[in-house]
């Protein structure tokens, strides 16, 4: 009877979430949305572009339950991932199901939109989203990994009809599959042109180049740079912050430091199996604005911090 009735509230709370993410809608185009009015379409010529629209009704932080990162250098994420069926270049069809799912960078500056919007296969010149195979996106950076289809390899003037999702409540790619997850899908067909195998091809190298530029460059320093938790702690004071983050990260030129509160205890102390104190660190965030160098390029990047980031030897 336990057993049924465990069973029994599982269902329902996959029912509940499923109606949950039913109040999402996904829109496609062949431009860029400006509004979120736009009508859009389902169906594209191999040569447009294609964007995605998802309006969520709620926060993008909120809907997919995005959390801060475990650590400084750590990004939000959501995962994407796609599905398709097709027919390919000897007539045969088939349906594939959908991929483990790849990592797609959140920018600080989204989390608090109630849409978010999604390259499918941009124009290579404004191409924004920046997609990886790692969660702390210090592999290879690429744009949409729909970009990645060869036209040949399927029926000329066929179909692929894809299905995307975008999954939260994980940073974990192979656990996107779990039903339990928020996540949005949405379908759109792409009508093949073998004409179209070396442009297509052309705008994904481009594209990928944009983002691994451009990808992390925020529009504008997140809100709690322009109203900081202030306090006159002496350890919390700008001197000796940047002491430790010029200690812990001395390849990186800090712009800009701001401290985050809840209001609550300001320092919490970690103490050993024996009860006997070893630390004590900030009980709150801070966020630096750095300047840092990758790959033999510098970028200009904002990152939220961990609360270990401030900690001070007990004596």
């Amino acid at each position: 009877m336990l057993k049924h009735f465990l069973l029994f509230i599982s269902a329902a709370l996959i029912a509940i979430t499923s109606q949950a993410q039913n109040n999402a809608k996904v829109i496609f185009n062949n431009v860029p949305f400006t509004n979120g009015s736009e009508a859009g379409k389902t169906s594209f010529k191999s040569s447009e572009f294609i964007y995605a629209r998802v309006e969520l009704g709620k926060t993008v932080k909120e809907y997919f339950k995005i959390e801060e990162p475990a650590g400084p250098t750590k990004p939000h994420v959501l995962i994407f991932k796609y599905s398709k069926r097709y027919t390919e270049a000897d007539g045969k069809t088939y349906a594939d199901n959908f991929t483990n799912g790849e990592y797609l960078y959140v920018k600080p500056e989204n989390l608090n939109k109630t849409y978010f919007e999604l390259d499918i296969l941009p124009d290579p010149a404004i191409a924004k989203d920046m997609f990886c195979m790692v969660s702390n996106f210090q592999g290879g950076k690429y744009s949409s990994p729909i970009y990645f289809v060869r036209l040949k390899n399927y029926k000329n003037n066929s179909t692929i009809s894809y299905s995307i999702q975008l999954v939260g409540g994980t940073t974990v790619a192979n656990d996107a599959g779990n039903p339990a997850l928020p996540k949005v899908t949405g379908s759109f067909d792409l009508v093949i042109d073998h004409a179209d195998e070396l442009l297509v091809k052309q705008n994904m190298e481009l594209a990928s180049k944009k983002v691994q530029t451009d990808g992390d460059k925020l529009a504008s320093l997140p809100p709690v740079f322009s109203k900081p938790f202030k306090t006159t702690d002496p350890k919390l004071t700008a001197s000796k912050i940047n002491a430790i983050l010029k200690r812990d990260y001395p390849n990186r030129k800090v712009l800009k430091l701001a401290l985050e509160s809840d209001g609550g205890q300001l320092w919490m102390v970690s103490k050993n199996d024996l009860g006997i104190p070893r630390y004590r660190y900030f009980n709150g965030k801070l966020h630096s604005d750095i300047l840092y160098e990758y790959n033999s390029k510098i970028t200009h990047r904002t990152f939220p911090s961990n609360k270990s980031c401030l900690v001070y030897a007990l004596r």
